[in-house]
């Protein structure tokens, strides 16, 4: 077979160009080709997009360019890209990439979608503002405005003559009178008693201020619903880190959890996917899948992807502290889900 692109010869059998990376069959299943990526930069898209939900823009943009060093024409690498940019805000970078993208594939709908509606974000932000229209004030006519001033000046004079004839009359009352002093005036007042302060409440005692709150959890490059559903998430499963964010072009809700310690196995990571999903339902039950993704510390410092997959209201019905063998087997094989190859877990 012969790449359309680079015109590389490859194998019969391949979903990619081994070369340039591109998408050579569009109606593979393997999820591994779902977004136009192959099994050699898996990985490594997986770690960039996790640096980019961590908020290490530069790092991923540095691994993104080292794919393209390899696969000019990888299709995730150039969405990817157009993700990190528009994140920081750097509407016009992102713009150019998803351009370059539908370039790429110009029958992706999702691809012009995208590029669409960052387009119209980059217009509303040059827009300039509207004019504030001047108010219709019609000018006063000059003899009513006369009329009105001489008005306001006679009443003042008016007034003013009216206090300093009640002022005058007072002072001549006051100084016909004789001034008395009885001795309770000319006797010096008692000290005034010291103001006593009391002693600061026990620290049991219902008066005593309440306890800070702990800061809550949070992740950079969410929005305020985002973020906002994210840390009821986390409250609701004790605290655990979750991320969250939405594609309006898909329509997707995606999650993602963080395992803080213990032993790694995939009927742990799957009860952790289930009560994230499980949680998720009681906020937005009408959601047909939620894409969830668990993420555990590595060995060589960071976090490291795990797991990731489509999970269903189905599944958010099982209670994940109270599954069996039997119900682990059966939604391991229901799942269409993606393991970390790299990954040893302990059963």
């Amino acid at each position: 077979m012969i790449c359309p692109k680079c015109f590389a010869e490859i194998p019969d059998t391949s979903a990619f160009c081994m070369e340039c990376g591109s998408r050579i069959k569009e109606d593979t299943l393997d999820p591994l080709y779902a977004e136009g990526s192959d099994r050699e930069v898996y990985p490594e898209l997986a770690r960039a997009n996790l640096l980019r939900m961590q908020g290490k823009y530069e790092e991923a943009i540095d691994v993104c360019r080292r794919i393209l060093g390899r696969f000019p024409s990888n299709e995730t690498v150039h969405a990817l890209l157009g993700d990190i940019h528009a994140d920081q805000g750097k509407l016009e970078d992102a713009i150019q990439w998803y351009e370059l993208l539908v370039e790429l594939a110009p029958g992706n709908a999702h691809y012009s979608a995208k590029l669409h509606n960052l387009r119209a974000m980059h217009a509303a932000q040059v827009a300039p503002p509207p004019p504030i229209p001047e108010p219709n004030v019609k000018p006063a006519k000059p003899k009513v405005f006369a009329y009105a001033l001489f008005g306001l000046l006679a009443l003042i004079l008016v007034a003013a003559a009216f206090v300093a004839g009640a002022r005058m009359n007072a002072l001549s009352q006051a100084a016909s009178q004789p001034v008395k002093r009885d001795s309770a005036s000319l006797s010096p007042a008692p000290p005034a008693e010291p103001v006593r302060i009391p002693p600061p409440a026990p620290a049991d005692s219902p008066l005593s201020p309440a306890p800070l709150p702990a800061p809550a959890v949070g992740f950079a490059g969410m929005s305020a619903v985002e973020a906002d559903l994210a840390q009821k998430l986390s409250q609701q499963l004790r605290g655990t880190p979750v991320w969250c964010a939405f594609d309006p072009a898909a329509n997707r809700w995606q999650a993602r959890i963080r395992i803080q310690s213990g032993v790694l196995s995939k009927t742990r990571v799957l009860q952790e996917a289930i009560a994230l999903t499980r949680a998720f339902y009681q906020h937005y039950p009408n959601t047909l899948s939620l894409s969830v993704a668990v993420i555990a510390p590595s060995p060589n410092g960071g976090d490291v992807l795990v797991f990731s997959a489509e999970l269903n209201a189905q599944l958010a019905a099982l209670d994940p502290s109270a599954l069996n063998a039997e119900q682990v087997q059966a939604a391991l094989q229901q799942l269409q889900a993606w393991w970390n190859p790299t990954i040893n877990f302990q059963g």
